[in-house]
């Protein structure tokens, strides 16, 4: 998948990535300078940011569909390449839990009321060693097993850590440590075992296919992935939000389609929610004017290529549509879906913006819809379907 890298890493991107990274960077260090240290609510919120990192990255065993008769007699030897993923897993996720660490150090500092470097480390060593205990687990997760409480995903993914990191944070870091180390030893025990029981091969093989699509689905916001995996999903609470688009036959079949498709519809829903997060987040009005911006950009340049996703639709070739009628339905509906997402944009500035920077957001993202919508989508829809 490493081919895609240089689509996602473009130039634009990585100005923008420049920008973003900048602007949160010195809207964290401002938040740090001016944060009064030892505040209650500081260490509810260190719990909290902790659990959350101790979530990111799962477990990634590279298993392919087959014929599961065919493993049968390989089953027990099946279980080094398992462990040879599970190795890889707690790699990449040590390295993410060193970076997530590394910026949370002045808050755990300020929090924590205190400079010392080792209890500082203790809280690196805490994530370190959940995230390799839930990593462990995950691994059990993957063979038949008894349902005992021990594979219970709550209790490993929330309740564990949980009472670790509160232990840590309002108690003793070292006997936080101490638990933990526990925990990740009972967890190793736990996979030796697995090689005397049988493999949940439905388990293994969704698993790696969802995570498979998850990295497609990213990829594919900047080119074309091969093999995507799309889905499809009856959303009935929609229905009555239908009835703002026209009821032309493209316009029903282009409006419901990006609806109840999962991928179209989830990319449009995290991109517009992380970009009112961001928004509320940066005082700087210039800044998060462009993000903003930015984030409207990427949302149509995602949704243009669903221009052709009937193509293969026989009954929309034998439809006496002609081709300028089906590009007016088209970006009929990415407008109106648009000013939805300008409405969710306009409320994160409300936390941050003063009236006059909110204006000016408005009226930034109003001449950006009407320049995306009237003019950038149709001519590049043009363009590409000149080239078949």
């Amino acid at each position: 998948m490493s081919k895609y890298l240089r689509y996602v890493f473009n130039d634009f991107f990585v100005i923008a990535l420049m920008f973003i990274i900048g602007g949160i960077g010195y809207q964290y260090a401002m938040f740090i300078k001016h944060l009064q240290a030892g505040q209650w609510w500081e260490k509810l919120v260190l719990v909290v940011l902790l659990l959350v990192v101790i979530q990111l990255n799962n477990l990634v065993t590279f298993v392919k569909r087959a014929d599961f008769v065919f493993w049968l007699p390989k089953e027990k030897e099946f279980f080094a390449f398992l462990r040879s993923g599970l190795r890889y897993s707690k790699s990449i996720a040590v390295i993410v839990q060193i970076v997530a660490w590394f910026i949370m150090i002045p808050f755990i500092e300020k929090t924590m009321v205190t400079i010392n470097i080792a209890l500082t480390l203790m809280f690196l060593v805490i994530l370190v060693v959940l995230k390799m205990m839930l990593l462990n687990f995950q691994m059990t997760d993957n063979y038949h097993h008894n349902g005992n409480f021990l594979n219970n995903k709550i209790f490993y993914r929330v309740i564990i850590p949980l009472v670790v990191v509160a232990l840590a944070t309002y108690f003793n870091v070292y006997v936080g440590v101490i638990i933990g180390i526990v925990v990740l030893i009972l967890s190793h025990l736990l996979v030796a075992k697995l090689k005397q029981q049988s493999i949940n091969w439905q388990v293994v093989i969704e698993k790696t296919e969802s995570h498979e699509n998850s990295l497609n689905r990213f990829f594919n916001m900047f080119t074309d992935v091969e093999n995507m995996q799309g889905a499809v999903k009856r959303r009935s609470y929609l229905d009555s939000m239908f009835k703002i688009f026209n009821n032309d036959v493209y316009s029903v079949l282009y409006s419901r389609g990006i609806v109840r498709d999962k991928e179209i519809s989830g990319l449009l829903t995290r991109v517009s929610i992380l970009g009112a997060i961001i928004i509320g987040a940066i005082k700087l009005d210039w800044m998060a004017i462009l993000i903003a911006m930015l984030f409207m950009y990427l949302i149509v340049f995602q949704l243009i290529p669903y221009f052709t996703n009937f193509e293969d639709n026989v009954f929309t070739s034998l439809y006496p549509i002609n081709f300028d009628l089906q590009v007016k339905s088209f970006t009929n509906v990415i407008g109106k879906i648009m000013i939805l997402v300008i409405i969710v944009l306009m409320i994160g500035s409300i936390f941050m913006f003063n009236l006059l920077g909110s204006l000016m957001l408005f009226l930034a993202l109003v001449i950006e819809w009407i320049l995306l919508i009237k003019i950038y989508v149709p001519k590049k829809i043009k363009k590409a379907s000149s080239n078949y």
